[in-house]
């Protein structure tokens, strides 16, 4: 206990709105339902909310939107008809060709260069803007294109001749503006269109299709209006024929049309659910790591990190309440709310901005469309003057004459064909795109097509086609023949509109839709510069053309055309051959995201798990991009392993042939990988000059690459010796990399990456002796490890392309043996057998096709004495089981298929594998075999211990899966010890006759879109009270496909005589609905069926933010509202807890808890749960204790009695990272309520196969992550997770077992076989990982509910529908003769999602009854019912460690405190200790009850003999004693009273005290009680002399007790208040508010008072002798800087906060009162749910 200080202190803080204080709610609605988090906001929120209206308005919006795309579309191509009026500009305004093609090429530049800034403009303010913007420049340019035109036209007709050169001048650029003008209102009402539909549908599979029809429609635009132009607007002669176009009525009216367009699409072009976009991209950013370090969104990343249980998110996971939370529930009056939307908005549309121009493989793709598009351009704007080139005047009536408008009807005929064409097909055969955001799949099945191409094959093939129509025309076949126009015109115009068409819809499948119309305008502007050069090419051919004719009179003076194909054949050669270029371009090109690859995320486990080391893959990647826990976790291990055997070649003594021969690391397919320089740092010992060389072998291009950096990087090339460039002539052809697959391909494990030719311009010779500083070339190439390999012509040279003494580089196709040999012998001097060699292939050769990696396994077994490491995929449980199906399926889709797991899909298969080959010792782990290895042949329990420190992790289930999935192959040739792998070690597969299998029968029902997916939430069965028909299933809260989840999904029985639509289904359903109140979002909780109500216990948000507190969710009894329930907040937990396991015991209304996770242990108790007393340690008593874990499986079977129940625990993961080997049966006796006490004894596996079976049953059931059902008193249910070493196969996920005394058997294995897996929409096997299983009391239904994983990098596998399964009956079910062999399983809906409002309910519950008969102790008239302090012995300093972290006040009994507790019951001999004379400041009081706020004592100096005999009187002192310097330090009993300190000390159990002490003081008092107050360090309050009667609160009572701002003491006199004779109004409601612990402490007594704990006492003897000591539990950076000599300054955050609500209430003085207090009550209650529910 603590006092204040000796002097009065001054008051902090004027009064003010009490924050804190007020009970209403600041958010009611669906929008306070989410996770704090940046991916969030509202709108998915009220989507959720309002269901099919929400999902009906939102088509609605969508389809507008296309029409009003569509129609911006069909009017938007207008500059495309420029050809119908370029000739007349030359006839009639006598333009020269150069001015004509200055007009187009002005619109060309105007058309394409703003479109970086409109694009931007559009992603930032929408498309609708931005089409007003166009329908304002249409109007004026072809209002002053028509005025211009018309002057200059009538000029010569009314006599004025040929204007003055300045006045053509003038007109002419008036005309340039004019198509200025008109070419930025093209791109502006094109680009509102093409992203109003790629960010509307731009997410389905239909994407090619969505954009391919806007972009169809832009190239209709010319022809409609091209035909309109020649039928309607025309020249009427006077004859009554027809001329050409009637140039000024045709802008007019397009200038009117285009401008009410515009208009339209202002209102009509909406984005529909962006905000989704923004989420979806922030995800992606946070798990890419690209946006780590941002100041930005460093509020936001505790509470949602990606990584814990996403793949989040991105690294990212990601997840506090930062800026961009949503505080707000309504967005209608949500200022606050809308602003943070835009703020993240622009934020996240920059950061995708900065990372598409960052990436190099973005400006390779660009050229290509530069060298595409501009020729293609090029000939649209010139297509009149080439058609009049074909009918020289002596030819003019030969043959059948053709039209511009025609062919421009042609040009946009094919275009559009081709642009549909296009976007069907590569929808339908192009591989199914690596979305930029996280697209959920629900089929568990790989879906392969029979045929597939690329869309870059597509965009190559109409490349071909364009090229095919520009050499038509220029070979001259069509000179003279305008009849066979039609060839280049329609091959030109498919290809033009097939390359416009891809080039947009390869950026939405490559760079995402959310930041389009900025992406593709920077494209999009490379094709005015194209065109621009393409178009001043003809123009000069042409004019060339003309001034020939006009030096062989062929034309008039005024003549400007040109006629024959000289005028254009030389132009159109030459941009045929740029078609040939762009080939060129499109295979040097890599179409990746970017930083994306394996290489990134080693960096990231280097920088992490590395950091008192050398970093080296900094230098091979741009940006350190923070990669998800998981993904962390399974790299680190991975080159743990390979480094841990590459250790161990390395400093293995050889013996025999093999002694002093060279050790030479051969890493394959190297790519970026930096094991040489690691080795030289790590063991320099062992890679001694001249013993040890390290060779890596990559394709040519890509080992150049690695080269350059490696030159370029003095603290990589500094670490060589010798280092040499060799050498060499040009080689004629060699091997690199290519296509793997349908499309080219270069392949890094985690990206796609299309890469083609590249050529290396590497002939001149060079040679460079370790270069101090190098020379920089140039940025450092990207990674591209791990690539598809294959074959294709390359100019880099083959074979060693750098040397130096230890270090050698190769570049050759592993496919090239021969060259692989002949390089490998020169590097190692010339003689192979003087060499033993370790080859190492991590994820490497399983690209190739699986016989040219058999082959290099084969070739690598020929040199001698060698060793082979390898890792790549498996198929443990064949290709269907989910995470096999999903990794498949990505790999598929990156074109990039793994060649060998097909073949070698087991463990067994490597080992054949590798022995068929010459392999005579080969070992064979998977990687989660080398982690639980029992030899520590990779990692000990110490070396896994530490790696919980680096940082939180809780992925484990999906870190087995993951590395189930992956084996690492050790073989050599010369075996050096007698163990090799003769057989695989596995688990029960089915053929066992001690382990039966029976298929059961599951229905499964569909579930619509994402809803129900979620996984690690807790499920549970509501029934109702009326017709037990009407049950309801709940899966409460855990982590969705974004974040957390605040809801929960609320499905009903499903009526069969109904179609099944969502419609009758809603109509059918009972009513479901929470009152307003409940626990925060969390995941990994636990609920448990209490029968009266449903108890939720803790659970987590990260990893590092277990919770404690506990809710019953119980039937609303007001009769208010029909199906509503409530959430009540009951009794905590002692300490945060996740992966606890909870069981029902019985019948009861009680429950048992056992292990979980808290903040940095795991919890070692069991908890009674007791629904008065709250949570009781349970005494663990007999020989057998259990191991420390979490996760385990846990259930009860048997009530033997009221008092005693029985069950079984098993499995978990223990603080060594590994899963027990435990398997017990617990017995509890709570015939003593307050001391229940729990037995353990082992369980004995009973098989009648042997041993070996029964070690195998025994792995079967010790499980993490588990989930285990009572059948009845001795069957039960283990239903998922994962055991060691293996992974569970599908036949081995749900055991049916059987308890009998200390033998339990697997009595089945439960195969699920769905009756209709037929059906198109079946999503095939379960994932039984994170899901919420349930068994319904009426029928005995087996329902599972989510789940699914994270699979590494390769996407996330979510269960869809919701799945019941028809389980055989117990046999104590089937004794009585009446029932079935199985339950009839009945089919689910899923009717609602229901939002849970975080936080305790407005109207606080009577939380402190007086039930008749109820514990505790009834005080008075008052009737408050007090909890008892639990009195504890300690064993050890362990146990007081734990209670300290549970934060509960306990007594501790049978200490020993010295001699102190016999002698200082004398007060003359205290006197004589510390000395009689010696001055003290004591507390002098008239009243028994001292108050601090009204200060009814006062501060009296006098010596401490006088004080002892006053006290010993029976006067009202007491005496807080000071240290010797008040002012300056806190008191310490050593130092201020020497003497008396020798007699009290502080006992071994109580360790962690002296570790920490802040003070320790000495306490004397009479008859005077002390006044109500908390301490903010724990302490011990040590009674020495005579009794006090303790009376505490629990902190969150703090609200009721009158503690005013910032004080730390109350004014209410407990005593005379709580336990008062009377009853008053005031001590009725502390009554039924409060929640008072009690206890007396006697002589030898230990109170542990918990920081912030309220406590008040008084004396229960004349007088009393204590030392009270401090001691900081909390790291010291939580309490408040500068001095505190007393120990009673509040913590840091809070005094921070303080200063926060005042500057926030000072922000709302200029608003009237009313709206002032309403915000700040507000605010007062969103800080109030937060502190209840657990701020997220």
């Amino acid at each position: 206990m603590a006092s204040p200080t000796p002097a009065p202190r001054p008051d902090q803080v004027s009064p003010s709105t009490p924050l804190l204080q007020s009970d209403s709610a600041s958010t009611i609605g669906p929008a306070s339902s989410r996770a704090s988090s940046i991916r969030s906001l509202s709108p998915s929120r009220r989507r959720h909310h309002y269901g099919h209206t929400s999902r009906a308005a939102a088509t609605s919006a969508r389809s507008l939107s296309f029409a009003s795309a569509l129609l911006s579309s069909l009017c938007a191509g207008s500059i495309t008809i420029f050809s119908m009026y370029g000739h007349i500009f030359q006839e009639r305004l006598h333009y020269t060709q150069f001015e004509v093609n200055g007009l187009s090429s002005a619109a060309s530049i105007a058309m394409y260069m703003p479109v970086p800034l409109l694009g931007y403009m559009c992603d930032r303010v929408g498309p609708g803007p931005l089409s007003f913007v166009s329908a304002l420049f249409f109007a004026v340019g072809y209002g002053l294109a028509a005025g211009v035109y018309k002057r200059e036209a009538e000029a010569p007709a009314l006599g004025s001749g040929r204007v003055s050169e300045d006045t053509g001048k003038l007109s002419y650029a008036a005309m340039i503006a004019a198509f200025v003008f008109i070419g930025v209102g093209t791109c502006s009402m094109y680009m509102s269109a093409v992203a109003t539909c790629a960010k509307n549908f731009g997410r389905g599979k239909h994407r090619g299709l969505a954009l391919a029809v806007p972009i169809a429609a832009f190239g209709l635009s010319g022809m409609w209006q091209s035909q309109l132009g020649s039928r309607v607007f025309y020249e009427r002669f006077a004859d009554g024929t027809k001329g050409d176009l009637d140039v000024f009525h045709f802008f007019i009216f397009l200038g009117v049309l285009l401008f009410v367009v515009g208009c339209l699409g202002t209102f009509g072009l909406k984005i529909v659910d962006e905000e989704d976009l923004i989420d979806e991209a922030v995800e992606e950013l946070e798990r890419s790591g690209y946006l780590d370090g941002s100041a930005f969104l460093q509020g936001s990343r505790t509470a949602d990190r990606p990584g814990y249980g996403a793949i989040e998110q991105s690294p990212l996971d990601m997840e506090s309440a930062g800026i961009l939370e949503p505080h707000k529930a309504d967005d209608s009056d949500s200022e606050e709310e809308d602003d943070n939307a835009r703020i993240k908005k622009t934020f996240v549309l920059n950061a995708e901005t900065r990372r598409f121009l960052t990436d190099h493989t973005m400006w390779c793709f660009a050229l290509g469309f530069f060298l595409m598009i501009g020729p293609g351009e090029a000939f649209i704007n010139n297509l009149g003057t080439v058609i009049k080139t074909l009918y020289p005047p002596h030819l003019k009536f030969v043959g059948e004459p053709t039209s511009a408008a025609t062919h421009v009807s042609i040009v946009g005929i094919t275009s559009t064909l081709s642009r549909l064409l296009t976007g069907s097909l590569t929808d339908l055969l192009a591989p199914s795109p690596q979305a930029r955001h996280v697209q959920i799949t629900s089929s568990g099945t790989l879906e392969r097509k029979r045929f597939s191409l690329s869309r870059v094959s597509f965009l190559l093939f109409f490349a071909v086609t364009l090229s095919v129509g520009l050499a038509a025309l220029a070979s001259g076949w069509i000179q003279n023949h305008g009849e066979r126009f039609w060839v280049a015109s329609g091959l030109v115009g498919a290809g033009y509109g097939a390359v416009f068409s891809l080039t947009p819809i390869i950026i939405t499948v490559i760079w995402g839709v959310e930041n389009f119309a900025t992406n593709w305008g920077i494209v999009a502007m490379f094709p005015a510069l194209g065109a621009t050069f393409w178009g001043l090419v003809y123009s000069a051919v042409y004019q060339s053309g003309v001034e020939k004719a006009a030096a062989h009179k062929q034309g008039g003076d005024e003549d400007q055309f040109c006629y024959g194909s000289e005028c254009y054949a030389s132009a159109f050669w030459a941009m045929a051959a740029s078609r040939q270029a762009r080939q060129l371009t499109n295979r040097a090109s890599t179409l990746s995201p970017t930083n994306n690859s394996s290489i990134v995320s080693k960096r990231s486990v280097e920088k992490l798990y590395y950091p008192n080391e050398p970093h080296f893959f900094r230098f091979f990647v741009k940006k350190f991009q923070r990669r998800a826990p998981l993904i962390n976790r399974g790299y680190h291990f991975r080159l743990h392993v390979i480094d841990v055997l590459v250790r161990n070649f390395l400093q293995e003594e050889r013996e025999g042939e093999a002694k002093g021969k060279k050790k030479v690391v051969v890493n394959l397919g190297c790519g970026s990988d930096v094991l040489p320089w690691q080795c030289l740092t790590r063991y320099p010992d062992a890679c001694e000059e001249g013993k040890t060389m390290f060779v890596d072998v990559d394709f040519p291009d890509l080992i150049d690459r690695k080269k350059r950096t490696v030159l370029e990087t003095p603290e990589l090339v500094d670490m060589l010796r010798e280092v040499e460039v060799p050498v060499f002539e040009a080689p004629a052809s060699v091997s690199v990399a290519k296509e793997m697959g349908a499309s080219t391909g270069t392949k890094t494990e985690n990206t796609t990456t299309m890469t083609e030719n590249k050529t290396t311009a590497e002939t001149a010779p060079e040679t460079i002796q370790k270069p101090t500083k190098p020379k920089k070339s140039g940025p450092k190439p990207k990674d591209k490890s791990k690539a598809a390999r294959a074959p294709a012509p390359t100019t880099a040279p083959t074979g060693i392309v750098l040397t130096s003494s230890q270090y050698v580089q190769i570049g050759c196709d592993l496919r090239d043996l021969t060259t692989l040999q002949a390089s490998l012998t020169k590097a190692v001097g010339g003689d192979l057998s003087a060499c033993t060699f370790l080859f190492v292939a991590e994820v490497s050769i399983t690209y190739m096709e699986t016989p040219g990696a058999d082959a290099v396994i084969q070739w690598a077994s020929t040199l001698g004495d060698s060793e082979f490491v390898l890792l790549e995929q498996l198929l443990p449980s064949g290709p269907t089981h989910p995470f096999a199906s999903t990794m498949l399926s990505h790999f598929h889709k990156l074109n990039t298929p793994i060649k060998s797991v097909d073949v070698y899909p087991t463990v067994q298969s490597q080992v054949e594998r590798f022995r068929s080959r010459q392999w005579s010792d080969v070992r064979v782990w998977t990687l989660w075999e080398a982690w639980a290895d029992k030899d520590d042949t990779f990692v000990n329990a110490a070396e896994r211990r530490r790696l919980e420190e680096v940082e939180p992790f809780d992925e484990w289930e999906e870190f087995a899966l993951f590395a189930s999935h992956y084996c690492v192959v050790r073989a050599r040739t010369v075996a050096r010890t007698q163990k090799s792998q003769t057989a695989v070690r596995g688990i029960p597969n089915g053929n066992e006759p001690a382990v039966p299998v029976e298929k059961i029968k599951v229905r499964w029902d569909d579930v619509p879109g994402q809803r129900g997916q979620r996984r690690f939430a807790a499920g549970t069965v509501l029934p109702s009270d009326t017709d037990k028909k009407e049950v309801k299933l709940l899966n409460v809260m855990g982590l969705g496909t974004k974040s957390r989840l605040q809801n929960c999904d609320v499905y009903g029985r499903k009526n069969d005589n109904v179609d099944g639509t969502e419609e009758e289904e809603k109509t059918a359903a009972a009513p479901f609905t929470f009152r307003e109140g409940g626990p925060s979002t969390r995941m990994c909780h636990t609920i448990a069926d209490l029968g009266h109500a449903q108890l939720l216990v803790g659970g987590r948000a990260s990893p590092s933010q277990p919770l404690k507190d506990c809710w019953l969710l119980e039937k609303n009894d007001s009769g208010n509202s029909e199906g509503e329930w409530a959430w009540k907040r009951t009794h905590d937990l002692p300490i945060p807890l996740y992966r606890h396991s909870v069981t029902r015991l019985g019948k009861t209304d009680m429950a048992m808890l056992a292990g979980g996770r808290g903040v940095a242990d795991i919890y070692p108790d069991w908890l009674l749960y007791e629904p008065k007393l709250g949570w009781i340690r349970c005494e663990i008593a007999g020989d057998v204790k259990p191991t420390s874990v979490y996760g385990a499986t846990l259930a009860c079977l048997c009530q033997n009695q009221d008092s005693a129940f029985s069950g079984v625990y098993a499995g978990g993961l223990s603080d060594d990272g590994l899963i027990a080997d435990q398997l017990l049966a617990w017995n509890l006796d709570i015939s003593n309520s307050s001391k229940p006490v729990v037995r353990f004894a082992p369980l004995q596996v009973k098989s009648s196969a042997g041993g070996s079976n029964e070690a195998l049953s025994r792995q079967l059931l010790t499980r993490f992550g588990a989930s285990c059902l009572p059948q009845s008193q001795t069957d039960f249910l283990v239903l998922g997770g994962v055991i060691k070493d293996h992974l569970l196969d599908l036949e081995d996920e749900i055991l049916l077992c059987s308890l009998n005394g200390t033998e339990i058997t697997i009595s089945q294995r439960l195969v699920p076989e769905a009756a209709n897996a037929e059906a198109p929409s079946h999503p095939g096997p379960l994932l039984l990982v994170g899901t919420s299983p349930v068994v319904t009391s009426d029928d005995l239904n087996f329902v599972i509910m989510g789940g699914g994983a994270t699979c590494f990098s390769m996407g996330t596998f979510w269960n869809k529908g919701i799945s019941t399964l028809e389980l055989p009956l117990p046999a104590g079910a089937r004794e009585n003769g009446s029932s079935p062999a199985t339950a009839q399983a009945h089919g689910w809906a899923h009717e609602k999602t229901v939002d849970i409002i975080p936080g305790e309910p407005r109207s606080l519950p009577i939380r402190n009854p007086a039930p008749n008969g109820a514990e505790g102790n009834v005080n008075g008239n008052v009737s408050v019912r007090t909890q008892p302090i639990p009195r504890v012995k300690l064993e050890n300093a362990e146990d007081f460690a734990r209670i300290v972290r549970e934060g509960r006040p306990v007594v501790l009994e049978g200490l020993k405190l010295g001699e102190c507790v016999s002698k200082w019951a004398d007060g003359d001999y205290v006197a004589e200790k510390v000395g009689a004379d010696r001055k003290v400041v004591i507390h002098e009081s008239t009243t028994p009850a001292m108050d601090f706020t009204t200060k009814n004592f006062r501060y009296v100096t006098t010596e401490f003999g006088d004080f002892m005999k006053r006290v010993e009187k029976g006067d009202r002192l007491y005496l807080r004693a000071l240290s010797n310097k008040p002012t300056e330090k806190p008191a310490i009993l050593s130092e201020d009273f020497p003497s008396l300190s020798t007699d009290f000390v502080v006992p071994p159990e109580l360790a962690l005290v002296d570790e920490r002490l802040f003070s320790s003081v000495l306490r004397v008092s009479g008859p005077v009680n002390m006044w109500l107050h908390y301490d903010v360090m724990a302490n011990v309050y040590c009674q020495i002399g005579g009794s006090k009667r303790m009376i505490l609160f629990p902190p969150s009572d703090v609200e009721h007790l009158n503690f005013a701002p910032g004080a730390s003491s109350s004014g209410i006199d407990v005593f005379s208040t709580l336990f008062a004779s009377e009853s008053t109004d005031q001590s009725r409601y502390l009554a039924q508010v409060t929640h008072p612990h009690e206890a007396v402490v006697a002589p030898g007594d230990v109170l542990f008072l918990p920081p912030l704990w309220l406590h008040t006492a008084t004396p229960t003897s004349d007088s009393s002798i204590a030392v009270n000591v401090f001691f900081r539990d909390l790291e010291n950076g939580c309490y408040a800087a500068g001095k505190d000599v007393y120990g009673n300054r509040d913590l840091a955050a809070y005094e921070k906060g303080r200063m926060d609500v005042a500057r926030i209430a000072n922000s709302f003085q200029k608003l009237p009162a009313e709206a002032r207090e309403f915000y700040l009550l507000r605010l007062a209650d969103e800080l109030r749910r937060k502190a209840t529910g657990g701020a997220q």
